[in-house]
C-alpha cells in the first residue's frame, strides 16, 4: 500500500499501526449488540454502554460509533422513525418530540419496547405496526404523559384506542339487560376535541415555527368526536361521529351511560343501525 492510499483513508502509518488490535479476545456478539444500542442511544447512554465494555472492546466500539458518518446515520434513523410515528400518533408524537427533542426520541429507541419489538422480515424499516405499538407501550409504561397537560393525555388515549383499543362493550351484561350494543368486536375512541384535525394543524404550523412554539400557538376547540372501529375481515371499518351525535349514542359503547328514554326512536340511532354499528337493534 503506497503513501497516497494511506492518505486517502484518512490514516497515517502510525495510525494504522495503532489500529492493529488483538481481536482474538473480543466478544463479537457483545460488540454488535452494544454498537446497535449506541446507534439508538443518547450521548449519556452511549457513555454508559461504552463504560460497561472491557477496554479492548470499548476502543473498537468507540471508534466505530463516532464521527460524521455515524451522526448522519443516527439522524436518518430519527427522521425515518419520526415520519412513521407522526402518522400513527399525530398529536401525541408532535407533543413528545416537540418537548423532548432528539434526546427523547433516542430514549424511546433505547427502550426495551423498541429494542424487543417483533421482527417483520421483508418489511421496510421501520414497520409501522410494530413501531407504533412500541411507542404506545413505551408511553404507557412511562410517566411522561402524566406530567403533561390534560389535553396531551386525552390525545394519547384517543390515538392509542383508535389504533389498539379492544371492544368497549360487555356483551354478556348488555344481553342480560336487553339493551342494544355495538356489534361484536367493535371499539370506540372518544375525545372532547377533534384530535386528527388538531394534528393536521400542528403539522402545518410546525413547517414554519419550532414545534415547541406550535404547541403554544395552535388552539384546540371543543368538538366532541368518537370514532367507532368495526373489524371487517382483515380490515377495520371506521365510522366517525361528531357533535351531539356522540352524546346521543354514547350509551351504545359506555355501559355506565343509561339508555335515554326513546333513544331507539331517534334519527341518530336509526343512522347507527343503518351503518351496521348496532347488535340487538330495536325499532
Amino acid at each position: 500500500m503506497n503513501r497516497d492510499a494511506l492518505d486517502h483513508t484518512g490514516l497515517d502509518r502510525a495510525g494504522l499501526d495503532r489500529t492493529r488490535l488483538d481481536h482474538a479476545g473480543l466478544d463479537y456478539v457483545r460488540l454488535t449488540d452494544t454498537t446497535w444500542r449506541i446507534l439508538n442511544a443518547t450521548p449519556g447512554r452511549r457513555a454508559e454502554l461504552l463504560a460497561a465494555l472491557p477496554p479492548a472492546e470499548r476502543a473498537v466500539v468507540a471508534e466505530g460509533t463516532s464521527g460524521p458518518g455515524f451522526d448522519m446515520e443516527q439522524a436518518r434513523r430519527r427522521k425515518t422513525v419520526a415520519d412513521v410515528l407522526n402518522v400513527s400518533f399525530p398529536v401525541t408524537f408532535f407533543a413528545y418530540y416537540g418537548r423532548t427533542g432528539a434526546a427523547g426520541l433516542h430514549t424511546f429507541l433505547d427502550s426495551e419496547f423498541w429494542q424487543r419489538r417483533p421482527a417483520q422480515p421483508g418489511s421496510v424499516f421501520p414497520p409501522a405496526a410494530t413501531a407504533s405499538a412500541a411507542f404506545a407501550g413505551f408511553l404507557r409504561a412511562s410517566d411522561w404523559i402524566d406530567r403533561q397537560e390534560d389535553w396531551v393525555g386525552e390525545a394519547f388515549a384517543f390515538e392509542d384506542a383508535h389504533l389498539f383499543g379492544g371492544a368497549t362493550t360487555d356483551p354478556y351484561r348488555d344481553r342480560a339487560a336487553g339493551r342494544p350494543r355495538l356489534v361484536a368486536g367493535a371499539w370506540t375512541a372518544e375525545a372532547t376535541f377533534d384530535v386528527p384535525a388538531y394534528g393536521g394543524l400542528l403539522r402545518e404550523r410546525g413547517t414554519v415555527d419550532p414545534w415547541t412554539e406550535a404547541l403554544l400557538l395552535v388552539k384546540r376547540w371543543p368538538a366532541p368526536l368518537a370514532v367507532i372501529s368495526v373489524p371487517a375481515g382483515e380490515r377495520v371499518r371506521r365510522v366517525r361521529l361528531t357533535g351531539a351525535t356522540v352524546a346521543a349514542l354514547r350509551w351504545l359503547w359506555d355501559t355506565g351511560t343509561p339508555v335515554p328514554e326513546g333513544a331507539a326512536g331517534t334519527p341518530a340511532y336509526a343512522r347507527a343501525v343503518g351503518a351496521g354499528l348496532v347488535d340487538g337493534a330495536v325499532g
